[in-house]
Formats: C-alpha cells, sequence, structure tokens
C-alpha cells in the first residue's frame, strides 16, 4: 500500500505489486474498480484469462472471483464502493468488464496527481474525477452492448420482414438470431422502440395497406395473406391505426 484516501463510502488505494507476485482464486466484499496506473498482469475470471495493461479501467463487483498473476511491476489504483455508491455503480455496471480509452488513461493520471495533494481541495477533485471514470465505464459498456447487438438484431429483423405473415414464435425468431428470447426482447425494444409483437403487427399493417391500393383483391383475403387471423381482426386494427375500414380507406383512393 502507497496510499489511501478515504471519502464516506469510497475509498482509493494506491498498491504496488511486485513483477512474479501471483494471487490465488479469492473474491473481494465490496464493488470495486481499478485504474492500471504502469505494467502488465494476467487475470483470470471465471474460464476467461485477460491481460490487463496499463491505462486500462476495470470493473469487479462484489463477490466476483478472481486470480492474478502481475507480469510485472504493476501500479493500480483501486477504488472500493459501499453503501449508496455500491449500488449505484452496480446499476450502471451489472457485471464485470475492462475500458481504454484516451479519457480514461487522462482521468487516470489526474487521479494518480490528486492523490499525491495534501491541500483541501483535493478530496473534492478525487470524488470529482471518481464520478467521471464510473460514467466513463458506463459508456464503454453501452457501446459493446451496442455494437455486439448490430448483427444479431439485423439476423432478426431480417427474418421478421421474411416471415411476418406466419405465426411466429419469440423462441423462433431469437434462435434464428442467436441470442436468448429474453435478451431478444429487451434489447429489440430499447433499439427499435417497440415490442417484437408490435413490429410484427406493423409489418402486417404496411403490407396490407400496399395490397390493398395496388390490387383488387377481396378484403378477407388481403388480411389472411397478411397474417392476421381474420378479417374482423384485421378491420379492428386497421380502424385502431387509420379511423377508418379497410372498406372506406380503399373507397377514398379510387378502388371500390
Amino acid at each position: 500500500m502507497i496510499r489511501m484516501r478515504k471519502m464516506d463510502d469510497r475509498r482509493v488505494n494506491e498498491v504496488f505489486y511486485s513483477r512474479g507476485l501471483r494471487q490465488e482464486r479469492h473474491r473481494h466484499s465490496v464493488a470495486s474498480f481499478s485504474f492500471v496506473a504502469s505494467g502488465r498482469y494476467e487475470e483470470r475470471v471465471g474460464r476467461q484469462t485477460h491481460s490487463r495493461s496499463s491505462s486500462t479501467l476495470i470493473y469487479h463487483p462484489a463477490g466476483e472471483e478472481h486470480a492474478v498473476k502481475f507480469e510485472s511491476d504493476v501500479r493500480i489504483f483501486s477504488v472500493e464502493f459501499r453503501g449508496q455508491w455500491s449500488s449505484n455503480v452496480s446499476d450502471r455496471l451489472e457485471r464485470s468488464l475492462s475500458h481504454r480509452s484516451e479519457l480514461v488513461a487522462w482521468l487516470g493520471a489526474r487521479l494518480g496527481r490528486e492523490m499525491m495533494r495534501v491541500d483541501s481541495a483535493a478530496t473534492l477533485a478525487i470524488e470529482g474525477l471518481i464520478s467521471e471514470m464510473v460514467a466513463e465505464g458506463s459508456r464503454g459498456k453501452m457501446l459493446r452492448e451496442e455494437t455486439s447487438s448490430a448483427a444479431w438484431l439485423s439476423r432478426a429483423t431480417e427474418f421478421l420482414h421474411d416471415n411476418f405473415t406466419y405465426t411466429l414464435s419469440l423462441k423462433e425468431i431469437a434462435r434464428t438470431a442467436g441470442v436468448h428470447s429474453a435478451h431478444l426482447s429487451r434489447v429489440f425494444r430499447q433499439r427499435m422502440g417497440c415490442t417484437v409483437g408490435e413490429y410484427v403487427r406493423r409489418l402486417r399493417f404496411e403490407y396490407a395497406c400496399q395490397q390493398i391500393l395496388s390490387s383488387e383483391r377481396p378484403l378477407s383475403e388481403v388480411a389472411y395473406d397478411a397474417g392476421f387471423a381474420d378479417q374482423s381482426h384485421f378491420n379492428r386494427i386497421f380502424r385502431n391505426e387509420m379511423g377508418m375500414t379497410p372498406y372506406t380507406y380503399r373507397k377514398l383512393h379510387g378502388r371500390q
């Protein structure tokens, strides 16, 4: 331990680890993040092994097990969270992560300088830097989630566009996308602004409108081909969306 700074429900530790040191699998009772100021080490979390290098921000939720092998001399700023801060950070980050960016490197360097100061403004500065580092870690998490969801979300929407006239199950759509159905529902609603069911209903409605305007097919046949249960269901949905029946809509646009 080189330095320690306590601030209500947070504690910042500046710690030095010598090359070759090993820490067997262990867990910490509190949530924390570490900024690697210098050096490199190998960390095993669950079944995955990660290489941690300088200017990296690593978050560990409370109770997570990990083992560490230090490949060089390493200096780390570790921030432990307790009380309300622990709850706030856990809600933002949920699970372990690592993040690197120019802003993270700058914030970590500033944190190191403020830890050496003893004036009355140092604690206030450190609190602000910790808040910014949590925010940057949260932003990195969201960006990674958006990137990882792009491919499977595209597969899901393509599948819906190709098959919206059929009776589909959420499990079938999730299997095509390659994700769990609960994850599909949550992310689809966040990214698309509606549920999967609402999206399918919208596709059916748009198809039906196009058929009404471009053909003279019977409305019952249009409703069936679009995937609606029956014409009365189709009429009810259409009236809710357009404020008129399909027949009136066709008549107004020159087809009877």
